[in-house]
């Protein structure tokens, strides 16, 4: 059993995120899903084969620590990684829009969409967009990385106490927040880039991910699609309701 919400004109952010200020939006850090960000020299990502088409990365240590934050229930509002994510998805719609002004083809693209399903079957949270997608590289920047000062920063104010659920994405870890409720995240994705190839990142929040290359459920265009594996405890999400 399937249940899926579309979210249309996704470019009007306001129009989908609840109680997020729209300068909050445009300034907060849970962008990094869809940009590239600044990272230490002396991260090392190395990656080796694991199956054919496939290949494993270590994660940055800086994102390990934020994840076990993440992960050892920190916040008591789990509902936040739904409006961080799907602030993602309309970022990434709107940056999709931008190149695309230039381009002789903009006016034949496909009106800007964010879809929400929910699986009972499969356990799943799906969110989908038709925004700007990524390439391989930017999977593992933006994916695997967290620029050091948004993580310091972070962590600094969760020493202080200072820290806001409703505020996690300015921090730069955003994304993170589908493991409140996910014990496995993948991410399929495909760049507006020409010759571009539809990818699937995939993690279980352990100390490295998966990059590979994906033939299944294409996405038309460009675009990126997260499937959130929901924890035991976390299958009130399956609920329309919800």
């Amino acid at each position: 059993q399937a249940v899926t919400v579309i979210l249309a004109s996704a470019v009007a952010a306001g129009a989908f995120v609840p109680s997020v200020p729209s300068t909050q939006r445009m300034t907060t850090a849970s962008k990094m899903a869809f940009r590239p960000l600044a990272m230490s020299d002396s991260a090392v990502l190395d990656a080796e084969t694991v199956e054919e088409g496939a290949e494993t990365f270590e994660f940055q240590a800086e994102v390990g620590r934020v994840m076990d934050i993440i992960i050892n229930s920190l916040y008591s509002n789990r509902d936040v990684f739904l409006r961080e994510l799907v602030s993602n998805a309309a970022d990434a719609c709107d940056k999709k829009r931008f190149l695309s002004i230039s381009d002789e083809d903009a006016a034949s693209l496909a009106k800007p969409e964010i879809q929400i399903k929910s699986d009972k079957d499969a356990m799943t949270v799906t969110i989908e967009d038709s925004g700007v997608g990524m390439t391989k590289s930017e999977l593992q920047n933006n994916l695997g990385r967290i620029a050091q000062s948004g993580t310091k920063k972070f962590l600094e104010a969760l020493g202080e106490g200072s820290a806001d659920v409703n505020l996690i994405g300015q921090f730069g870890v955003g994304f993170y927040s589908a493991y409140l409720v996910a014990d496995k995240v993948e991410v399929v994705t495909k760049s507006m880039q020409p010759g571009s190839t539809q990818l699937k990142w995939t993690s279980d929040a352990s100390s490295s991910y998966t990059i590979s290359e994906n033939s299944g459920d294409p996405i038309e265009g460009s675009g990126t699609r997260l499937v959130l594996h929901l924890k035991d405890d976390a299958l009130e999400y399956l609920e329309p309701a919800k």
